[in-house]
């Protein structure tokens, strides 16, 4: 888990300043609020980048290198409770007469919530040669508490948890060519210490934490793919996303356990006349091999599915997807309505439709910058037999 936050959250702050293809029209300055994140626990661990994006906005040229950046941000999630979540950084072009590549970015994130979690990191981000190459390096470390309600579809619904305690650094560096205006195609390579533990009293018949992956070192290298024909970073109104990441963990790449972890999704958005977006999400996430406990596939982020506990759901195999209309209504007011479901097991050929779980809700929005058209939002999502409250910047997916 201090990997799904800390790793998670300076990628997202990554991802929301790359750029399209050198192809793409001439981009301006960036808004300030490109850099906020949104919930820290939307990546389900550092096997994983979610929500790669690269940025679709319509820049002036200007004669300044570059712009500083600071973004405060209120945290609220059924995970990790209540707090703040910050963001400084400086966007820069390499090239500063390129004028089609969004900046590169140097940065520190972090977040503090009322349950005594915290996570820091640093990240640094280039796109070179007109976005022909993008790298991305990321250290983080976290001290995190959340609740483990075991492996399984029917240890989620006893709904039963034990607070576990997590903390250790993580490590990432990645590098993508451009192989056609709109893929990329690379590799990352990522490292990570944890360090787990409780003080409290396990539960008759409830999780106990996996002894073996009290204290552990993990180590991946893999592929990623990536497809984006968005017409925006920020609140897209048409195009397509697609993200492939495999992660190969081993001794040999300085681990202490082999096993793997292959994810895949893919979002399209459309425009409804002049005010609305229906917009669609669905992925897919399968761990084979040794895999620790807080690398298993996960239901509860946002972009997956609204309205349960990161992690209360977790396995080997997971599938889900959700549906979103969105609509501008007044002034900088909009609202949102979302359904979707989603089921975990502990193989793609154990899903079955009788362990679907539901989800849906509604939310408002509210434009803090309106040349990228950046939205505060506010989401309220239940579940089968739970309910949450959502609080970030830029749309869930």
């Amino acid at each position: 888990m201090v990997a799904v936050v800390t790793i998670g959250l300076a990628v997202s702050l990554s991802d929301r300043v790359s750029a399209q293809s050198a192809t793409a029209t001439p981009t301006s300055q960036l808004s300030p609020y490109g850099l906020v994140t949104v919930d820290p626990t939307q990546v389900s661990g550092a096997a994983s980048a979610e929500q790669a994006a690269p940025a679709a906005v319509n820049p002036q040229p200007s004669a300044k290198r570059g712009e500083f950046v600071f973004a405060p941000l209120p945290v609220v999630n059924p995970t990790l409770d209540n707090g703040l979540a910050g963001v400084v950084g400086y966007l820069y072009r390499v090239d500063r007469t390129d004028l089609t590549t969004a900046p590169s970015a140097t940065a520190l994130a972090g977040f503090k919530t009322s349950n005594g979690s915290w996570a820091g990191a640093v990240l640094q981000s280039l796109h070179l040669a007109h976005d022909r190459f993008r790298v991305l390096a990321i250290g983080g470390y976290g001290d995190i508490n959340y609740p483990f309600y075991g492996i399984g579809h029917a240890a989620g619904d006893a709904g039963v948890s034990l607070e576990l305690n997590q903390v250790g650094p993580a490590g990432l560096i990645e590098g993508l060519v451009r192989m056609h205006p709109r893929w990329y195609v690379g590799a990352r390579y990522q490292i990570l210490r944890m360090s787990v533990s409780t003080d409290a009293i396990p539960l008759p018949n409830g999780p106990t934490l996996p002894s073996l992956d009290g204290r552990l070192r993990t180590a991946a290298l893999g592929p990623r793919v990536e497809f984006d024909s968005r017409d925006s970073t920020f609140y897209p109104t048409s195009g397509w996303q697609l993200q492939g990441i495999g992660s190969f963990y081993g001794k040999t790449i300085g681990g202490q356990r082999d096993y793997q972890v292959y994810q895949v999704w893919t979002n399209h958005y459309q425009a409804v006349g002049t005010r609305h977006v229906f917009a669609w999400h669905v992925g897919a996430c399968g761990a084979a091999g040794s895999v620790p406990f807080y690398d298993l596939c996960l239901l509860g982020k946002s972009q997956d599915l609204r309205g349960y506990t990161v992690g209360q759901y977790r396995d080997r195999a997971m599938v889900a997807g959700q549906g979103e209309w969105r609509s501008n209504i007044w002034w900088r007011f909009g609202a949102v309505a979302f359904v979707g479901a989603g089921e975990v097991a502990d193989s793609f050929g154990s899903l079955t439709w009788n362990n679907v779980l539901p989800g849906g809700g509604a939310g408002v929005r509210f434009v803090l910058a309106e040349r990228n058209h950046v939205n505060l939002r506010v989401d309220y999502a239940w579940g089968q037999s739970s309910r949450a409250l959502y609080v970030g910047v830029l749309e869930a997916f």
